[in-house]
């Protein structure tokens, strides 16, 4: 039986990030970067090197609006320039591509030479853009891939389908404009969270039929070669073989949907330990979900000539200092933070986005990723003012983010660790007592243990949010206090209890 330990992983939409490559001048990025330029210039196209070394470049969402070709060259371009990057510290023993990203992990596996594989994405870019109805989208939904398919089935028609199956409660439905649109009301009615893909094309449904066709009759001269590395398919739902029409399935690819949960799962079933996603789309996030014990990291793109990052640890902290150094911006950072965090394609989590009404964060979420926001660029006491749990887009907080850093803020107060409070014989529901007397500057017989702290104290959510930024500083919590438990308890002695438990010390 074939040993699997280690996984690479290849996006799909939402693999394109400008500017990815900004800085790195490796031969083997270039390579990647002046082959894409020359194929697209064979189709009588612009190349899209500057797009991906470039970070004033088009966002993804312009490429939708404007040039979609671009774009899909673009994403195959950073998945190939990605894995190479990848490769400076590891070797796969299997290779996986999401959606359009089959077709870069069929070219890194050897079947297709670099060329042909860029050649393979604009055909199919051509057939897309000539034979596409232009009323189609995309939206992902938090279902399993089952009870996304009763929605389908209840809209009744025939061109919307389950396009991905993402992790066990994400899930993507393709079709026509309005059948879409009719699945988001019905999701948002059973208070299912339904958010609306910035895709150019309804992939992997029934609508891109005839567009199939015409990329199958438009690639018959491209050479299949034998495959030097193992790859695993979600779509065809298995290892592939030398003998594998390969090119046929990129033709049923576009109509097919993608298992890409069902994917990780047998890879880690067959030992899989560590997933390597090669560029920043978010697939991180969504094997996390769908086996939360394997390791996960991501690529860290060179930022200069010499430099051979390894892979990143989705779980360390990027110091905003350390983001701004390596050319990645407090956005894209924020950007792939949430997507990793919450399943979602990077490219959902636009700038503009409003974080509630257009992703459906409420605030209870928006407080808990705070706590991870807080984390990751190391904000400390910075984040505990209401300012940052209000701000209604990522660009918005990112801002803010950018504003506060720089020395270090003085504490209002010096904050009075668990053990020293329980050493003087104070409890930890005193101390909390006090800490939101002090703050909210009520009386602190007021503030009891059992009030409720909204309904009683009037205490809304977003003020809750500010306040558990003071006190996790006050207790010492760290990431402790970055789950959702603690901002959804509803009076401080329930507070109190969880703080008690998770801090031992406390007792």
């Amino acid at each position: 039986m074939m040993v699997v330990e280690t996984v690479f992983l290849l996006p799909g939409q939402g693999g394109y990030t400008p500017g990815l490559f900004a800085g790195d001048d490796s031969p083997e990025v270039r390579e990647v970067l002046d082959t894409a330029d020359r194929i697209a210039a064979e189709f009588g196209r612009g190349g899209v090197s500057h797009l991906l070394t470039r970070t004033d470049a088009p966002s993804a969402a312009d490429l939708v609006r404007s040039d979609s070709f671009a774009l899909q060259l673009a994403v195959f371009t950073a998945a190939v320039g990605s894995f190479r990057i990848a490769l400076r510290q590891d070797t796969p023993d299997v290779v996986v591509g999401h959606s359009m990203g089959e077709i870069a992990a069929l070219t890194v596996a050897g079947a297709f030479s670099p060329a042909d594989g860029a050649r393979l994405v604009c055909h199919r870019s051509e057939a897309l853009l000539a034979h596409c109805p232009s009323d189609g989208g995309m939206v992902a939904l938090e279902l399993p891939a089952a009870r996304a398919a009763h929605l389908v089935g209840a809209v009744a028609d025939r061109r919307l389908a389950v396009a991905v199956s993402n992790a066990p409660r994400q899930t993507v439905v393709a079709g026509p404009d309005e059948a879409v649109g009719v699945v988001a009301r019905l999701a948002a009615a059973m208070g299912v969270q339904a958010t609306r893909l910035n895709a150019p094309f309804p992939f992997h449904s029934p609508m891109l039929a005839v567009a199939a066709e015409a990329f199958g009759e438009a690639i018959t001269g491209i050479r299949q070669h034998p495959l030097r590395a193992t790859v695993y398919s979600p779509v065809a739902g298995g290892y592939l073989q030398d003998d594998t029409d390969l090119k046929a399935l990129l033709v049923r690819q576009l109509t097919t949907p993608v298992g890409f949960m069902a994917a990780v799962r047998e890879l880690h079933a067959d030992g899989a330990q560590r997933f390597v996603e090669c560029g920043r789309a978010g697939l991180s996030g969504l094997v996390r979900r769908s086996v939360p014990e394997a390791d996960t990291t991501r690529t860290a793109q060179a930022r200069g000539a010499d430099a051979a990052p390894a892979p990143v640890a989705e779980a360390t902290p990027a110091p905003v200092a350390a983001s701004v150094a390596s050319g990645v911006s407090v956005l894209d950072e924020l950007r792939e933070l949430y997507a990793s965090v919450l399943g979602y394609p990077v490219e959902v989590i636009t700038g503009d986005a409003d974080l509630e009404a257009d992703l459906g964060i409420d605030s209870l979420k928006r407080a808990e990723m705070l706590g991870k926001v807080s984390a990751h660029f190391g904000l400390g006491e910075s984040a505990v003012d209401g300012r940052f749990v209000a701000q209604p887009t990522l660009a918005d907080l990112a801002a803010l983010i950018a504003q506060v850093q720089g020395p270090a803020p003085v504490a209002e107060a010096t904050p009075a660790p668990v053990a020293a409070s329980v050493a003087s014989g104070v409890s930890v529901l005193d101390e909390l007592r006090e800490l939101y007397a002090s703050v909210l500057g009520y009386p602190v017989e007021v503030i009891t243990g059992d009030a409720d702290l909204e309904a009683d104290l009037g205490i809304d959510s977003l003020k809750r949010a500010e306040m558990l930024g003071k006190v996790s500083a006050h207790f010492g919590l760290g990431e402790s206090a970055v789950d959702g438990r603690f901002v959804a308890q509803p009076t401080l002695a329930d507070l109190a209890d969880l703080i008690t438990a998770v801090q031992p010390s406390a007792r």
